[in-house]
């Protein structure tokens, strides 16, 4: 039987971090994902909005949307991976019906993970939320 190629097992490492990582805020549990991000990571919102810097805001960011919305449902599409040594780049779809300050959102959009291996664990280390 021939064994599976590494960046191929990788990319399903990656695949699990992001499951884990969805799971892990959807079930209301934002601390937790320090086990799944970088020290230095860095969230770039949509728009006009400023980056968000360090381990600690960027969970924060989480726990607050997680506070203050009400989520109905997220499905989140197959992620596409591509993995550099070290470094990895993830990019998936979603959709997520919520209600936030008395209003309600039906949206489909994305995110842009950059990834870094690290005593044979992925972190992520940078997301850009794509609309």
């Amino acid at each position: 039987m021939k064994s599976e190629d590494p960046i191929t097992l990788d990319a399903h490492d990656i695949r699990d971090l992001i499951d884990e990582i969805n799971r892990t805020w959807l079930q209301g549990d934002p601390e937790n994902l320090q086990a799944y991000f970088h020290p230095d990571m860095v969230i770039q919102p949509p728009g006009d909005v400023p980056r968000i810097y360090g381990i600690g805001p960027c969970i924060a960011s989480y726990a607050d949307f997680r506070r203050e919305a009400r989520i109905r449902s997220f499905t989140p599409g197959e992620a596409e991976i591509d993995v550099f040594g070290d470094t990895a780049v993830a990019t998936y779809r979603y959709e997520i019906v919520y209600e936030l300050h008395k209003r309600s959102f039906d949206e489909v959009a994305g995110e842009l993970l950059v990834l870094l291996r690290a005593e044979d664990s992925w972190r992520v280390a940078w997301r850009t939320m794509l609309s």
